[in-house]
C-alpha cells in the first residue's frame, strides 16, 4: 500500500494571535520527532504538518479528507485547551473517518498515535481518539499527584524521559508504516513471533512498563494490546480475550494505586485485567492458555488502602498452575520474565525415565542437613527432585506445580520452617489434581515435630500419608518401602 504522505502531524494552532503561530512546545516536538524518524527510515519519510495542510487549503482549496485518505499514519497532539476547539475536533473526526472507513474499519494496525501533553478530564477526550494508543508526554508527581508536562525549550535538549517516550513513538510509527506498506510480509512476521499481553498499569509504574515493553520488542515479541483498552467492561473483555488468544504470556505490573473503576464493573482497570486473564486461563473452552506473571515491586509502598487490600487478597488467592506472583526488584523481574520466555520457546517432549520419582521439599537452610538422606534415596534407585532455591529470589510456582504433576511421591521436611510454610505445601498437594495430575501420589511423607491443624489432608484420598517427628534412615527406608509396595 503506497501513500502520498507517510505521516501527518495534527495539532491546533495558537488562536490568540493574528498569524496563528504554532505552540512552541508543539514546534519543538515536531522538530525532535522529525530528527528521530529520519534516522530510522532508509528513505526520508514524507511528513505533512498541520500548518502545511492549512496553507494548501488556502492556496489550492484542497479537501483535507482527500489528503488524509492518501496518508499512512497520523500523530495527533492534544492539550486540554485543544478539546474545546470545534475546528480541531472536526479535523480529528476527519482523520478517523479517513482511516477506518477507507480501510473497512480495520483496527488491527495502529495508524493514529495520540499525544497528550497533560491528562484530559473525564468526558473531555474526543470520541475519535478514545481507542487509540496513547503516549503521555507528562508525568504525575508521586506526592502531589499533579501532572507536569515534559519541558521543551528552544536551544535546549529535552530530558531523558522525553527522549525515551519519543523513541517509542518513532519506532511504533516506523513499524506501522512497514506493516501498511507490505501487509503480506507483516502477516508472516507476526505468525513467526510470539505475542505478549502487557496489561495497563497505574501511573507510578508507567515508566517501568515502557521500559519492559521496549525490551520485549527488542527481543522480537509483539506486545499487545495494540490499541488502548476501552473503559467499558464488556468491550474491554472482548478486546482482551482476543489479545490473550494470541499471547504466550500475560504480564501485570502492580503499582501503589488501585486506580479508577472501569465502567459497568465494580473493579478498577488494573484489577479487572487480572481477573479476565485468570478466567481466561481457567476456562475449558480456551485451548491456548498464556502464562500469567504478576509483578509486585519489592520496595512498593502503598498509601492507597484499596490497593493494599487488593494486593493482600491477590497473594492470598489460590495458587494457579500457570500463574506466578513475583515480588522482586525490576531488574530481577525482567530477568525472570526473560527466563520464562526462553523456557516457553524451548519446550520439548520429555521421555519418561525408569524408576520412581520423588520430590523432596524443604527450605534452603535445611539443605546441608538432608544431603545424606538424598544419597540414601538415590541409592535405593529413586530419581530425586529437590526444590532448589539457591541463588534465586523466589520459588517458581509454575515449576513447583509442574513437578508435583509428574512425580510419584513427595517428602516434606519442615525443620525450622514455619507452620505456614508447611501448610501451604500440603494445600498444594491437595490442589494439584485440579491442575491436571492424572495419577495420585503413591505416598506422601511429612517430617515435622508438629502436626498440621489444616484440614486439607482430609481431601488426600487413596494416598498414604506418613508422619514422623524427625527424619532418620529407618523412617526413610520405611517410607520408600510403602512406595514400592503400591
Amino acid at each position: 500500500m503506497n501513500f502520498e504522505y507517510d505521516i501527518f502531524i495534527s495539532y491546533e494552532a495558537v488562536s490568540n494571535r493574528d498569524n496563528q503561530q504554532v505552540n512552541p512546545w508543539v514546534q519543538q516536538f515536531c522538530h525532535h520527532l522529525h530528527v528521530v524518524l529520519q534516522r530510522l527510515f532508509d528513505e526520508k519519510p514524507t511528513i505533512l504538518l498541520h500548518d502545511d495542510l492549512r496553507t494548501r487549503q488556502q492556496l489550492m482549496n484542497e479537501d483535507p479528507v482527500d489528503i488524509f485518505k492518501k496518508t499512512g499514519v497520523f500523530v495527533a497532539i492534544v492539550t486540554p485547551e485543544d478539546v474545546k476547539s470545534d475546528s480541531y475536533l472536526k479535523e480529528l473526526n476527519n482523520i478517523y473517518e479517513a482511516v477506518y472507513h477507507a480501510s473497512g474499519a480495520d483496527k488491527t494496525n495502529n495508524r493514529i498515535f495520540k499525544i497528550l501533553t497533560l491528562p484530559l478530564r473525564e468526558g473531555e477526550e474526543p470520541d475519535s481518539l478514545k481507542s487509540e494508543l496513547q503516549y503521555n508526554f507528562f508525568e504525575i508527581n508521586r506526592y502531589s499527584k499533579k501532572p507536569v508536562s515534559f519541558q521543551l525549550q528552544e536551544n535546549q535538549l529535552p530530558d531523558d524521559k522525553f527522549w525515551s517516550k519519543l523513541i517509542d513513538l518513532a519506532y511504533d510509527i516506523y513499524n506501522s508504516l512497514h506493516e501498511l506498506k507490505d501487509q503480506n510480509k507483516t502477516k508472516s512476521h507476526i505468525a513467526d513471533n510470539n505475542a505478549i499481553f502487557l496489561a495497563e498499569t497505574s501511573f507510578d509504574q508507567q515508566e517501568n512498563r515502557d521500559i519492559l515493553k521496549r525490551e520485549l520488542r527488542h527481543l522480537g515479541y509483539k506486545v499487545l494490546p495494540v490499541l488502548t483498552i476501552p473503559n467499558d467492561s464488556e468491550h474491554a473483555r472482548t478486546i482482551m480475550e482476543d489479545n490473550l488468544k494470541q499471547s504466550v504470556v500475560a504480564i501485570h505490573m502492580m503499582g501503589a494505586f488501585y486506580g479508577d473503576f472501569i465502567k459497568n464493573a465494580k473493579y478498577s482497570l488494573i484489577d479487572f485485567q487480572a481477573r479476565v486473564v485468570k478466567e481466561f486461563i481457567e476456562s475449558k473452552e480456551n485451548r491456548n492458555k498464556p502464562y500469567q506473571i504478576i509483578w509486585i515491586p519489592s520496595d512498593l509502598k502503598t498509601t492507597d488502602q484499596r490497593q493494599s487490600l487488593y494486593l493482600k487478597r491477590m497473594k492470598r488467592d489460590e495458587t494457579q498452575e500457570r500463574t506466578e506472583i513475583i515480588e522482586a526488584p525490576l531488574e530481577v523481574f525482567k530477568t525472570l520474565v526473560n527466563n520464562k520466555l526462553n523456557e516457553i520457546s524451548n519446550l520439548h517432549e520429555t521421555h519418561a525415565e525408569p524408576g520412581y520419582s520423588l520430590y523432596f521439599l524443604h527450605e534452603e537452610p535445611e539443605k546441608q542437613k538432608l544431603q545424606e538422606y538424598v544419597a540414601l534415596i538415590q541409592n535405593r534407585g529413586f530419581r530425586i527432585i529437590t526444590a532448589d532455591t539457591a541463588g534465586k529470589e523466589y520459588l517458581s510456582i509454575t515449576d513447583h506445580v509442574k513437578t508435583l504433576k509428574k512425580v510419584d511421591a513427595v517428602i516434606i521436611y519442615k525443620g525450622n520452617s514455619s507452620m505456614e510454610w508447611l501448610n501451604s505445601k500440603i494445600r498444594d498437594l491437595v490442589k494439584v489434581p485440579g491442575f491436571g495430575k492424572e495419577k495420585p501420589f503413591k505416598a506422601i511423607g511429612i517430617f515435622s515435630p508438629q502436626k498440621t491443624t489444616d484440614k486439607s489432608l482430609l481431601f488426600l484420598r487413596n494416598v498414604t500419608v506418613i508422619w514422623n517427628e524427625e527424619i532418620n534412615n529407618t523412617a526413610i527406608h520405611h517410607f520408600l518401602d510403602q512406595i514400592i509396595k503400591k
